[in-house]
C-alpha cells in the first residue's frame, strides 16, 4: 500500500513538475515573443532589417505596343511562372475615361496580379523576383515605387498588425510622361495598383459600417483607411515632384485591392474624402476586378462615377457581399462576364487559363448556384451587417456555409480566372448595369 501512494504521489510530482514546466515555458515564450515584435517595432521604426527595393532600369517607350509580363499566381502548377501579353497605348490617357476601354482593362487586371505577386519579393530569404519593377519596367515607366510593401509582407509583420489593430495597405506606384501621337500634348501619368487582401488585412475587410448609419459616408471603413494613405501618398508627391504638371491618374486592383482603388477615383469624383492631388487631374479613371460593395452611399451610382469600372465574374461570391439587401453597392458601374456555361466562350476562357496557368481550370456552371444560394440563405437568416456580428448572426453564418466547398466557391474569385475570363472575350461579350 504504501509503495502505491509512494507511486501516486511520484506520479502527483511529477506531474505537478511538468505542469510548472509547461508555464514556465509558456511565460517564456511569451516573454521572447514580446521582445521579438518590441524589436520589431524598432526596426520599423528605424528602417532596418527589411528587404530594399530593387533597382531595375526601365527605358522609355512609347505606345502603342505589346508586351509580355511575367508574375507568380495562385494555384498555377508547381514552380510554374505565369506569363500574359498585354498591350499598351498612351494615347489611352487622352481619351473619354467614362469610356470603356477593354484592352487597358485587360492589362489592369495582368498588373493587380503582379501587385500580388510582388509580396513575395519582400520575404527575407525568398529568391522570388520584383515582379512589379520588372512588369512597369517592361511598359516604359520612368519610376516605380512598391516600398509600402516593405514591412508588409513578412509574417511578423502580420502579427504586429492584428496585435497594434492597424489598417495596412501595400501597393505599385508607377509613373511615366506620356504624350498624344494626335496633338502631341503631354501628361503625368501615375498608376497605383492595390494588392489584394494579404494576411492580417482580411481582418480590415470586416470593417464596414452598418448602412443604417445615418453619420458616416458610408464607406467601407477598412478600404477607406488604406485608401487615405495612398492619398497621403499622392499628395505629398504633387507638392514636390513637378508642380504644375498636367497629371492624369490610373487606379486598379484586385478584391480588397479593386475596393480601394474605386474608392480612390471616387474622390476625384467629387465622393466626401476629396483629396487635392487627385480632384486636381485632368483625368482619373479606375478598373476594379472581382470587387465587393463597398459603399452604402446614396449616390454611389451616379453619373460623374462613370469613369470606375467593376468587372465582375456573375460567380464571384466576394462581389455579392456585404449583401445588396442589406444596403450595399459599389461606385461607378459593373461590368458582367459571362455567365460560365457549355458555350464558345467558356471553352476559349478554359483554354486561356490552363495555357498559362499549367493546370484544368477548376470552374463549373454550378458555381453561380452556389455563391448566390449561399449570400441567399446568409440574407435570409440575418438582416443587416450588425445582425451579423452578434452570437445568433455567426452562429447563422456558420450554419449557411455547412456543406460548402470553400475552395470551389473561391476558384470564380481568383485573379487569373479574370484574366482568363478578358483574354476569352471583347467587349461587346461584357454586361454593362
Amino acid at each position: 500500500m504504501r509503495r502505491r501512494r509512494t507511486a501516486r504521489r511520484g506520479r502527483g510530482r511529477r506531474a505537478l513538475l511538468a505542469l510548472l514546466v509547461t508555464i514556465a515555458l509558456a511565460d517564456s515564450a511569451t516573454l521572447a515573443g514580446a521582445a521579438v515584435l518590441h524589436a520589431r517595432r524598432l526596426e520599423r521604426v528605424s528602417g532596418t532589417n527589411a528587404v530594399t527595393a530593387p533597382d531595375v532600369t526601365a527605358e522609355h517607350r512609347e505606345g502603342p505596343f505589346s508586351t509580355t509580363i511575367d508574375y507568380a499566381a495562385l494555384f498555377s502548377a508547381e514552380g510554374h511562372q505565369v506569363s500574359s501579353e498585354v498591350a499598351w497605348d498612351d494615347d489611352w490617357f487622352f481619351q473619354d475615361p467614362t469610356a470603356y476601354n477593354h484592352d487597358l482593362a485587360h492589362t489592369c487586371a495582368v498588373l493587380s496580379a503582379v501587385a500580388n505577386a510582388e509580396s513575395a519579393y519582400y520575404q527575407q530569404g525568398s529568391t522570388s523576383p520584383a515582379y512589379a519593377e520588372h512588369s512597369f519596367a517592361d511598359l516604359g515607366f520612368e519610376e516605380v515605387s512598391t516600398t509600402s510593401y516593405r514591412y508588409r509582407s513578412e509574417v511578423l509583420d502580420e502579427v504586429l498588425s492584428v496585435l497594434d489593430g492597424t489598417d495596412v495597405v501595400a501597393y505599385t506606384l508607377a509613373t511615366k510622361h506620356v504624350r498624344s501621337s494626335e496633338t502631341g500634348k503631354e501628361k503625368l501619368l501615375t498608376v497605383v495598383v492595390v494588392r489584394g487582401s494579404y494576411g492580417s488585412e482580411w481582418l480590415s475587410n470586416a470593417k464596414i459600417e452598418d448602412a443604417s448609419d445615418k453619420g458616416g459616408d458610408g464607406d467601407h471603413l477598412g478600404f477607406t483607411l488604406a485608401a487615405e494613405e495612398i492619398v497621403a501618398d499622392l499628395e505629398e508627391r504633387a507638392r514636390t515632384e513637378e508642380p504644375g504638371v498636367e497629371r492624369t491618374y490610373l487606379f486598379c486592383g484586385h478584391s480588397r485591392g479593386a475596393a480601394v482603388a474605386t474608392l480612390l477615383a471616387s474622390y476625384a469624383d467629387g465622393a466626401t474624402h476629396g483629396a487635392d492631388a487627385i480632384a486636381s487631374a485632368e483625368s482619373v479613371r479606375a478598373y476594379g476586378f472581382a470587387t465587393p460593395n463597398c459603399t452604402s452611399a446614396a449616390d454611389a451610382r451616379d453619373a460623374r462615377y462613370d469613369n470606375i469600372f467593376n468587372l465582375l465574374n456573375p460567380s464571384d461570391v466576394v462581389t455579392m457581399l456585404p449583401p445588396a439587401t442589406w444596403g450595399y453597392q459599389r461606385y461607378g458601374r459593373d461590368v458582367r462576364l459571362p455567365q460560365t456555361g457549355s458555350d464558345a466562350l467558356t471553352e476559349a476562357m478554359r483554354a486561356s487559363y490552363e495555357a498559362s496557368m499549367g493546370v484544368p481550370c477548376p470552374i463549373t456552371e454550378a458555381d453561380r448556384v452556389m455563391a448566390t444560394g449561399l449570400v441567399a440563405d446568409v440574407t435570409a437568416r440575418v438582416s443587416s451587417l450588425d445582425e451579423l456580428f452578434s452570437p445568433a448572426g455567426l452562429a447563422a453564418l456558420a450554419q449557411a456555409c455547412l456543406g460548402v466547398d470553400a475552395g470551389q466557391l473561391l476558384a470564380s474569385h481568383y485573379p487569373n480566372t479574370y484574366i482568363a475570363w478578358l483574354d476569352a472575350t471583347a467587349a461587346e461579350d461584357l454586361t454593362f448595369s
